[in-house]
């Protein structure tokens, strides 16, 4: 038999590790630019159903992701559309939508609602964390379960009594391909859990950037692993408790999000915490998005509706009008990244040309810039491929443009990055959103247009972000749209 070995995910030399040399480095640049017109968005619809509505989405979206990631059930994606617009409702979740009985994952999903509504109430009361109510915590969010797996003596698979609200008696260190993963020992837990908070409180007093906050949190945490079971969920559960507390989003790691997810938590293993920073950040960046639908909400009230909302509307564009100078930034920013898109894409229209003409002699490429009399372009795609690929809500008021890679062949295709406002009014963001788009003639003769998703978020960019910050977040983003779009178009040859 090969001996097992053992990988030590907390360090029983030295234990959990501060954060070491300047957080501000691990920072992630479009957070204070979330932060600020979110804050906007939501004091100004403070108290409406809107936002109440919005809130308990988020909320329940939450709490549905952070068991199916932790393998506790499954529920089919149209069903967890479904629960997240209507609520938990028994006869939403139908017969063979869950792989589990349908009352214990209602139970579930009640006590995971209950322990992120018990987050955002801490918050409020402005309570100082610490380990009694972490423990409190655990305890609402396991209440509905009373047995967890577990190895015995044996190696075999064995159902334990569940302990809630105390930290671990027995070693829960499981072992996968060979390998055991070693957290903190029971006899250490305590302690280890009030140098956590204390760490915690210290990053607070010293300014440490909200995203490294919640990442540092989430990550220490889990390397001591000091509950029984439930050690995932509650992680996620604080790390949204100190992103709430910092003028964010509650902490939503989808069922699509896991690989990435536990790859970022194993590069903090190994002593890197970049990744996980960088992740929180694109979820929240992703949470922004969809915040932006409670816009197009104001807009589509009825019209009885939509007078009692009058003033609000115009609260929005007061404060747009009065921060206009500040939010004249965001444009140059687009003026950017125009720039940035115009000469690579130009760098590789060559070979693109080249290629196409391999297919038909009389193949080519082109890139286009808009002009202030063709900004107006591709209206109707834009707002398709932001409600059907990347959800968010379209604004052409204040800031419209685009830069396309146009070709030509048998067919016609053309990859085009739409920059624009995002949400009701101008709130110092801009948003970067590619599609591919192919045009074919019909036996009718009639030209049809198909869009390509070439992206799983567009790229939002702030009023307080350097040009240098934006464009070393973009890059990447960019290198990745024109892989896909790249893909696709060989496909599509």
């Amino acid at each position: 038999m090969s001996e097992t070995k053992i990988r030590h995910i907390w360090n029983p030399s030295t234990g959990i590790t501060d954060l070491k040399g300047d957080s501000k480095k691990l920072a992630a640049t479009e957070i204070p630019g979330i932060r600020a017109t979110w804050r906007d968005q939501r004091d100004l619809l403070q108290g409406t159903k809107l936002l109440h509505d919005f809130n308990e989405r988020l909320g329940r979206e939450w709490a549905i992701e952070t068991g199916v990631i932790e393998n506790l059930y499954e529920v089919e994606r149209g069903v967890t559309q479904t629960l997240i617009e209507q609520g938990f409702r028994a006869e939403l979740l139908t017969h063979g939508s869950t792989n589990r009985p349908r009352e214990f994952v209602l139970k579930l999903l009640a006590d995971q609602k209950s322990a992120l509504d018990g987050v955002f109430d801490f918050v409020k009361s402005e309570r100082v964390l610490s380990t009694s109510w972490i423990r409190e915590l655990h305890a609402v969010l396991l209440r509905s379960q009373e047995v967890t797996e577990g190895v015995d003596s044996s190696g075999r698979d064995v159902e334990i009594s569940l302990i809630k609200g105390d930290w671990k008696k027995l070693p829960n260190s499981p072992v996968r391909d060979g390998v055991l993963y070693a957290y903190c020992p029971p006899e250490h837990v305590a302690s280890e859990m009030d140098r956590l908070v204390g760490m915690h409180a210290e990053h607070g007093a010293r300014g440490v950037p909200t995203e490294v906050q919640a990442a540092w949190l989430h990550h220490r945490f889990t390397q001591i692993h000091p509950f029984q079971d439930g050690n995932g969920r509650i992680a996620r559960a604080i790390a949204s408790l100190v992103l709430i507390k910092g003028g964010l989003f509650p902490l939503v790691v989808t069922r699509d999000d896991r690989t990435n997810y536990l790859d970022a938590l194993e590069a903090a293993d190994d002593g890197d915490l970049k990744p996980l920073v960088d992740m929180i950040a694109r979820l929240q960046r992703i949470r922004f998005a969809k915040a932006t639908a409670i816009s197009e909400a104001i807009r589509s009230e009825k019209a009885d509706e939509r007078e009692a909302l009058q003033g609000l509307l115009e609260a929005v564009n007061k404060k747009a009008t009065e921060r206009r100078k500040e939010y004249a930034e965001v444009q140059k920013r687009a003026e950017d990244i125009k720039e940035n898109l115009r000469s690579r894409l130009e760098e590789i229209r060559p070979d693109i040309s080249n290629a196409l003409r391999r297919v038909v002699p009389s193949g080519n490429a082109a890139v286009w810039v808009a002009e202030e009399e063709t900004g107006h372009y591709y209206r109707a795609q834009i707002i398709q491929n932001a409600n059907e690929h990347l959800n968010y809500y379209v604004n052409f008021g204040q800031y419209r443009s685009w830069v396309s890679l146009n070709m030509w062949w048998e067919r016609q295709a053309r990859l085009v990055f739409a920059i624009h406002g995002i949400g009701y009014g101008f709130s110092g963001s801009l948003i970067c959103a590619p599609f591919l788009e192919f045009r074919d003639k019909g036996e009718d003769e009639e030209t049809r247009s198909t869009l390509a998703p070439v992206a799983e978020e567009g790229f939002i960019f702030f009023y307080n972000e350097t040009k240098k910050a934006v464009l070393d977040r973009f890059q990447p983003w960019r290198k990745r749209v024109l892989g896909v779009a790249l893909k696709e178009l060989t496909r599509n040859l």
